[in-house]
């Protein structure tokens, strides 16, 4: 049995087949098949979504929106006969985006087309026989992958909080053991596209390297820096001690929880972001954010900076930067492999 996993993303499709070593570790055969939307000859460069709230309101799909979502189809597809031999094989596959109810299609995409028959596409296209069960996160599949791949930063700990950058930010969360989606702990906590600063910027552009990119235009690094130590200063307080409307976010969040009181091992900065911040480059906002995230575990006192900061310094244990740019692919082969093979 092959598992083929395509990670989807604004930009780019991704995929690879994915390995089972044993029951706890998965690993991605061979580098990654990556197909760029723009090279398919009917990408418009020029289509513009509706904005979110239109889309939610089942806005129709009009004819440019369509032949948009045909490209996202067809570079999916693409990816995945390049990985097809002819031994069986199931298919997994993670984009962005809010999912529609039955979480096989695309009810709203900030940065691309709606696709309602997302998966019933795929599946017709390629006669499987498996279908694909359900349009993953790729945010909680990037959990995964840390979990389940070689070396993965969220192996052998307890609590870790994962944070990714790319085009977007992807938010993934394990709590006492558990992978706990952003989707399902919505009522206490607010993922970083949520959340607003008060200049009005989501945190999300402070994370991503799109938004860090465009930024830097504007402002310095030390000020994204900063922002970034407060994000995940943020995550270590609302899960300690609950939300306490450190940021602007749309709706309601509850303070109690289940995972109260909790401490996070780890902290796991991924993909783009990581590579940026371990670069020459990315030092200056690098180190404003650990001097930011420090401060603050020191000023909210025990038992946060007991925990989280050694010799006055944040822990290094305590914070990694992962260099498992296959997580979201490793994820969804690992949850295949787990749950349906």
């Amino acid at each position: 049995m092959r598992v083929i996993a395509i990670d989807g993303g604004a930009t780019k499709v991704s995929g690879g087949i994915v390995e089972k070593i044993n029951s706890n570790t998965y690993k991605l055969v061979n580098s990654a098949v990556d197909i760029q939307y723009t090279d398919h000859s009917n990408f418009n460069p020029e289509f513009s979504p509706l904005p979110l709230h239109e889309q939610l309101d089942n806005g129709e799909i009009n004819d440019a929106e369509k032949l948009q979502g045909s490209v996202f189809i067809d570079c999916v597809l693409s990816v995945i006969r390049s990985l097809i031999e002819s031994e069986p094989y199931r298919v997994a596959i993670a984009m962005p985006g809010i999912k529609t109810g039955n979480g096989r299609g695309i009810q709203a995409m900030a940065n691309g087309p709606r696709i309602f028959d997302f998966c019933d596409q795929i599946e017709k296209a390629l006669n499987l026989d498996h279908p694909v069960q359900r349009l993953e996160s790729d945010a909680d599949m990037c959990a995964w992958g840390e979990e389940y791949g070689e070396n993965g930063a969220f192996r052998n700990v307890e609590n870790a909080y994962y944070l990714g950058g790319g085009t977007g930010a992807a938010d993934g969360l394990k709590l006492k053991g558990k992978f706990i989606p952003f989707d399902g702990a919505a009522e206490w906590i607010g993922k970083s596209i949520e959340l607003q600063a008060t200049n009005g910027n989501t945190l999300e552009t402070y994370a991503s390297m799109s938004g860090i990119n465009e930024l830097r235009k504007s402002i310095t690094d030390s000020e994204i820096g900063t922002a970034q130590g407060s994000l995940l200063f943020e995550r270590i307080s609302t899960i300690y001690y609950g939300w306490n409307g450190a940021y602007k976010i749309n709706r309601q969040l509850q303070i109690d929880h289940p995972f109260r009181h909790t401490l996070l091992d780890r902290i796991v900065i991924g993909q783009r972001l990581s590579e940026f911040l371990q670069s020459e480059e990315g030092m200056t906002i690098h180190k404003a954010m650990m001097a930011e995230l420090t401060e603050q575990c020191l000023n909210a006192g025990s038992p946060i900076s007991d925990h989280y900061l050694s010799g006055g310094e944040f822990n290094p244990e305590r914070l990694i930067m992962s260099n498992l740019r296959a997580a979201p692919i490793i994820g969804l082969g690992a949850k295949v492999w787990i749950t349906q093979c």
